[in-house]
């Protein structure tokens, strides 16, 4: 499966642990279902400064389980992926190419299995994949539609499942510390209409904060409602989404981590769908 995209990375070899990056991160977020349950669940590795930091978390809707595992290890102790991909942490492993991925997690009471199947294009931040970010440069991209199956266990009891996964890859060397940042991936039930980026109140013009399939945001503008909702504005692409959020159970002071709901229009028709957000507060 190949598009052509004018980007500056190659995705493919970007799958593997880049040896020159100080924060190296593979990161899956689901929304999976079975009957008229709901299963949120993160899949999160990543390599920084002489150590890996897991994170495998689940929310279940409506009111149902939540819980969340997070290890710190030596870099000796885990394989961070390579080629061909293969990553393996005390509580989480991921496996095998942009088209065909495999992952799995645990915490002390739940576990998933999932095969991650990519039927859409690469969706390269910033257009390119590498933009400046805390003092460095920063290489980012996103498998954000990927048709997902597999099972899921709660207190013992198995459900097979089914949904979609957002799978996002990033690297980099940053200087200085994360300021106040808000990262959000947004899957519409539009064939093909995604979204990643950081909106900001204070984005200069022309500046890339995020970017959908084929189309790159300008300006993008968050605001808090009384609600405690978001308003996200992008006027590039006559975009207004009211976005309804609730944290992961990983989420704590200082980071915000979770899934959302997302309606509103997109390019002055209406949309509706699901999406993720971290927030360094």
């Amino acid at each position: 499966m190949t598009w052509s995209h004018p980007t500056l990375i190659d995705a493919a070899d970007k799958l593997a642990a880049d040896p020159t990056a100080t924060v190296d991160s593979w990161w899956f977020t689901t929304k999976l279902h079975t009957d008229e349950t709901v299963y949120w669940v993160k899949i999160h590795t990543m390599g920084m400064q002489g150590t890996c930091h897991s994170t495998v978390s689940l929310l279940q809707e409506p009111e149902g389980h939540s819980s969340t595992k997070q290890i710190t290890e030596s870099l000796d102790a885990v394989t961070l992926p390579g080629a061909p991909l293969d990553a393996r942490t005390s509580i989480l492993t991921i496996s095998g190419d942009l088209d065909d991925l495999q992952s799995s997690g645990a915490t002390d009471t739940a576990s998933v299995q999932l095969t991650l199947q990519r039927e859409e294009p690469v969706l390269y931040n910033s257009g390119s994949g590498l933009f400046p970010l805390f003092g460095g440069m920063n290489g980012q991209y996103a498998l954000p539609g990927l048709t997902t199956s597999g099972s899921i266990t709660v207190d013992g009891t198995t459900h097979q499942i089914g949904g979609r996964t957002w799978f996002d890859r990033q690297w980099g060397t940053p200087s200085s510390e994360p300021s106040r940042t808000t990262w959000l991936g947004l899957d519409s039930e539009r064939a093909g209409t995604r979204a990643s980026g950081t909106p900001s109140e204070t984005a200069p013009p022309g500046s890339p904060h995020s970017k959908r399939t084929a189309h790159t945001l300008t300006r993008a503008h968050r605001t808090e409602q009384a609600s405690g909702h978001w308003q996200l504005t992008a006027p590039s692409l006559d975009a207004s989404l009211t976005i309804t959020h609730r944290g992961l159970p990983d989420s704590h002071d200082g980071l915000y981590a979770g899934p959302s709901t997302v309606t509103g229009t997109l390019e002055g028709q209406p949309i509706a769908g699901h999406g993720y957000a971290d927030v360094f507060a």
